[in-house]
């Protein structure tokens, strides 16, 4: 009703408003996240109101109404990861509105409707009749203004920011009422928790200057001036750490590891180094919610690397460790706006322990990666770095089904790994007629199989084929002939494809001690080219063996 909803005037009289969020999904579908409602409002009284997402991944904010483009919304697609925590600002200012995302500008436009003032409810986490998000919300906050991007800094590492609309508010008795509603009788429990900070300044005639608040690890530099003689002293500085701010498991991770990288073949990488060990990197990231001071971090085990002092890595931000720069950036390209560190030592080609320890040598990772299955093979020397799977869950790094292998050659260093095509959406976007086993350009290869070769499925000249050939080659200082299997492989699809072999077409194997991988090289059209071997010359062993391809 109005009395309980008044709170809300000042941002219709205003025209202006603020909504600052973060938000982690369990399960990335259509969500509407927040819905302020309001009589007048069209659509479903939508006032001011976002999806994140709706449709593929998109990031929708509604004010005034839904769904004119120039009146009422403003939308864009997002590449980010929705399973990890990620922070979001919605601003409306009089015409101009925008998305921030993760302290960053993200989106902006003009949308010329005004909002309404006949406010009614607000719904976090649906719409309030359905379209529930399945997401964890946090640190809702609500302001009658458009607020500034030093402030959406602030929040975003770590600061309480503005209180809740702070003109809402008199001194005296102050009443907030709040429902929460469950998605269902049967919903998962649910927490809210709110916290009403009041702050007033001290009266006198002293010239203290207001407190300083820090909202995250940082080195504060200060001199004095001294008004007797107008000289300023000698300046100063003191790192200061954040209570709570604590490395450990639950934190940090090793996002991504490049232990065995590909021999160097451009003219760049060859003017640099001619060893592909030079081209290792490791990629660690905040999966935290405020930074991390990474002061007395070190390797115990593996390469020798110790944190500089004051070293900060905020939150969902990554930080790399390379083994040489000057060969890594002819690979890469420069790091633009990540930390970057180089390491001595080198990431055994056959696995390791690598044990990363905090002040006091407390653990913080302890794990051994390997180049033998269960591990995935193509990190092993053939073009992939070892992804870590889910890494905002924080997945325990020792076990080989934490970690894939990154879907493009040489990985993604500083960068989250790129999300994959799903079958639908190929199709689709191919304007395929037939079903998945269906065969819709008749060369002999199904849709789905097309679709993980990354050919055409309307062009049958264009059939991708499965190569087998045989090469004289030196192994161990012998020079044999081997088998040699060659296909081309979609690197924008999550499906893993492995090679198997048999030798009564009953038992299958993709042990690495009968086959293994080569190489994998990138075509520039989305596709690479992968090579797999036999292990042992040809004459030597089974007498005969079958080969397929297999994609699940």
């Amino acid at each position: 009703d109005a009395e309980a909803t008044g709170w809300l005037a000042p941002a219709s009289d205003n025209n202006a408003m603020s909504v600052s969020l973060w938000q982690k999904l369990n399960t990335v579908r259509n969500s509407s996240t927040f819905w302020f409602r309001a009589t007048s409002a069209p659509s479903n009284a939508r006032n001011f109101q976002a999806h994140i997402p709706w449709g593929n991944n998109n990031i929708y904010f509604d004010t005034g109404g839904c769904c004119g483009g120039g009146d009422t919304r403003i939308v864009k697609n997002s590449t980010i990861d929705f399973l990890e925590w990620h922070h979001f600002v919605f601003i409306k200012d009089e015409d101009h509105k925008e998305i921030w995302v993760d302290g960053e500008l993200f989106h902006e436009g003009e949308n010329t409707t005004a909002l309404f003032d006949d406010w009614t409810y607000l719904a976090i986490g649906s719409s309030g009749t359905g379209d529930y998000a399945a997401a964890i919300v946090d640190d809702f906050g609500v302001w009658a203004r458009a607020i500034t991007p030093e402030e959406i800094a602030t929040i975003y590492n770590g600061g309480s920011g503005s209180p809740l609309m702070t003109d809402a508010l008199s001194a005296g008795a102050n009443t907030i009422a709040v429902e929460i509603h469950q998605a269902s009788g049967s919903s998962s429990d649910i927490r809210f928790d709110m916290m009403l900070r009041g702050e007033t300044s001290q009266g006198g005639g002293d010239n203290v200057s207001d407190p300083l608040f820090f909202a995250e690890p940082a080195i504060l530099r200060t001199r004095s001036y001294n008004t007797g003689n107008e000289e300023w002293s000698a300046l100063t500085e003191a790192f200061f750490t954040i209570e709570g701010a604590t490395v450990d498991t639950s934190n940090l991770v090793v996002s991504e590891l490049h232990y065995h990288p590909a021999n160097p073949t451009t003219p760049a990488e060859l003017a640099e180094s001619s060893d592909r060990d030079d081209f290792e990197f490791l990629e660690f990231l905040n999966i935290g919610r405020a930074a991390l001071d990474l002061t007395g971090i070190r390797f115990a085990a593996g390469i020798n690397f110790d944190f500089p002092n004051n070293t900060v890595l905020k939150a969902g931000k990554r930080l790399l460790l390379i083994r040489n720069r000057a060969a890594f950036e002819a690979r890469y390209g420069a790091p633009v706006g990540i930390q970057s560190f180089e390491y001595t030592g080198r990431l055994n080609n056959d696995g390791e322990q690598l044990l990363i320890t905090g002040d006091g040598q407390k653990t913080i990772h302890d794990f051994t990666y390997n180049d033998q299955l269960p591990w995935p093979k193509e990190a092993d020397g053939a073009g992939s770095s070892l992804i870590l799977v889910n890494p905002a869950e924080g997945p325990p790094h020792g076990k080989p089904a934490s970690w894939t292998t990154s879907r493009y050659l040489g990985g993604s260093p500083g960068k989250a790994e790129p999300a994959g095509i799903t079958y639908g959406a190929w199709a689709a976007l191919n304007g395929i007629k037939g079903e998945s086993n269906d065969d819709d350009d008749r060369d002999g290869i199904s849709n789905y199989w097309e679709f993980l070769f990354g050919s055409r499925p309307d062009l049958a000249s264009e059939a991708p084929a499965f190569g087998i050939t045989v090469r004289s080659i030196d192994v161990d200082g012998v020079v044999d002939d081997y088998l040699f299997l060659t296909f081309r492989k979609n690197l924008g699809v999550d499906v893993p494809l492995t090679v198997e072999v048999s030798s009564d077409l009953i038992t299958w194997s993709s042990d690495s001690a009968m086959i293994e991988p080569v190489s994998k090289a990138d075509n520039g059209d989305g596709t690479a080219t992968v090579t797999f071997r036999f292990d042992r010359p040809i004459g030597q062993g089974q007498s005969q063996a079958f080969v397929r391809l297999r994609g699940n």
